[in-house]
């Protein structure tokens, strides 16, 4: 039976492949690398099958070089897989809301049943942009504007939810970016849809969409991104009010 990280392999192969031809001879130095996908190492062992989805992800390991992606994605990939499963940096305390958010979550969905250790591994993390917007890595690199234009397009297939979920079979898909367009989750999918409020003990609003995906039987829940929920005051709100709609939809019928 295959791994969920050799089933991302199978899933992605192909878009790699075509990316590498669609961007070759491109002056594509400062360019970071698309993510794929990363399932952590305990993502197969876990009874709940969960992948959170962020905005992007600043340039800042050299594993996410899009030219030593072109010259041997398989190690790029793995280099990256590694620095995701080591967690050092939660560690040495979380310093990122997005993460923050995700330990969080996981710490008040798991409630102890889960050894912590174990905790930030269980899950299968991604990006509705594989490659960031030009203002955050590419122009401090001087990389020409149509250049990064072209390679965008050229990356565009690498962002649509259905291949996380063709891959990595989650039961819950946490999009923690509230302005995401709708044609990530929905090309193909037959989905219906319903807003949330929830009005936490301090008065504060909590407001998310969440989409079940007939098809594919998926729950997407989406989210503003966390750095805006620690802004608005709304942190642990927003995971008391995600982990009580998962009841309500009775999404996890043997989750108590």
């Amino acid at each position: 039976m295959m791994t969920t990280r050799e089933r991302i392999q199978n899933e992605y192969a192909g878009l790699v492949e075509s990316f590498a031809n669609s961007v070759k001879g491109m002056a594509i130095e400062g360019i970071p690398a698309p993510l794929i996908p990363i399932a952590g190492r305990n993502y197969d062992k876990c009874a709940y099958k969960m992948a959170f989805v962020g905005m992007e992800t600043k340039e800042t390991k050299k594993s996410r070089n899009c030219q030593r992606f072109i010259e041997d994605p398989e190690k790029v990939i793995a280099e990256y897989e590694k620095w995701f499963n080591d967690s050092k940096m939660f560690k040495h305390g979380v310093k990122s809301a997005y993460w923050n958010f995700i330990k969080n979550f996981l710490d008040e969905f798991y409630n102890k049943t889960l050894k912590k250790t174990e905790i930030m591994t269980s899950f299968v993390w991604g990006n509705t942009n594989s490659i960031e917007r030009y203002e955050i890595t590419a122009k401090n690199n001087a990389v020409n504007r149509d250049v990064w234009e072209a390679v965008k397009k050229a990356s565009k297939p690498f962002d649509n939810i259905n291949h996380i979920i063709d891959a990595a079979n989650p039961q819950i898909v946490f999009i923690l970016y509230k302005s995401v367009e709708k044609e990530y989750f929905l090309a193909g999918n037959n989905a219906c849809m319903q807003k949330h409020a929830f009005t936490n003990d301090k008065g504060k609003k909590i407001t998310f969409r969440y989409y079940y995906l007939r098809n594919r039987d998926t729950h997407v829940f989406v989210t503003h991104h966390p750095v805006w929920m620690k802004r608005s005051g709304n942190f642990q709100g927003y995971i008391n009010a995600l982990i009580d709609a998962i009841k309500a939809h009775n999404i996890l019928p043997q989750y108590v």
